[in-house]
């Protein structure tokens, strides 16, 4: 299969994901594990969560709105390796990619301007001689910075 075709297909997945028994348990792990994460920013409210493999790629376009401090959090089944996030403008700028550090699960930023970005998330591969690919749940969550942590600062 295509890269192109397989990032269409884990995208529809990722539409589709509460259908199918394996959805209902990576949302579930959404829910317990990924929005933890987020800590006092405010959850946008959806579950993004599917299960990938490794060398898997899944694709999110989220609109950001100017002048708002937003939170990334990825999370991931403990026997999965890394998990590689790009965050990408419409031009395809790159803007954050966690592979320049450490492969950092969590993102804090603010858009200047509104515009959609894509989120990327790609499941690194082992390096190991093995021929089992894992899999698992990743979920993927988005935070606004909330007025009381406004107030901190």
């Amino acid at each position: 299969m295509g890269a192109s075709i397989r990032v269409i297909a884990v995208s529809i997945l990722l539409l589709i994901i509460g259908t199918t028994h394996l959805g209902a348990q990576c949302i579930s792990f959404a829910k317990k594990v990924g929005k933890e994460q987020l800590g006092d920013y405010l959850h946008d409210g959806n579950y993004n969560a599917t299960v990938l493999g490794e060398g898997e790629k899944a694709e999110l376009y989220k609109t950001f709105f100017s002048s708002q401090r937003y939170r990334i959090a990825v999370a991931k089944v403990d026997q999965l390796p890394d998990i590689r996030l790009r965050i990408l403008d419409q031009a395809g700028n790159v803007l954050f990619d966690n592979a320049d550090h450490d492969y950092v699960l969590v993102w804090d930023f603010r858009i200047v301007s509104t515009q959609m970005l894509v989120v990327e998330l790609t499941v690194l591969e082992h390096d190991t001689e093995s021929d089992t690919l894992m899999s698992g749940c990743v979920s993927v969550l988005f935070g606004m910075e909330s007025d009381q942590k406004k107030k901190k600062r």
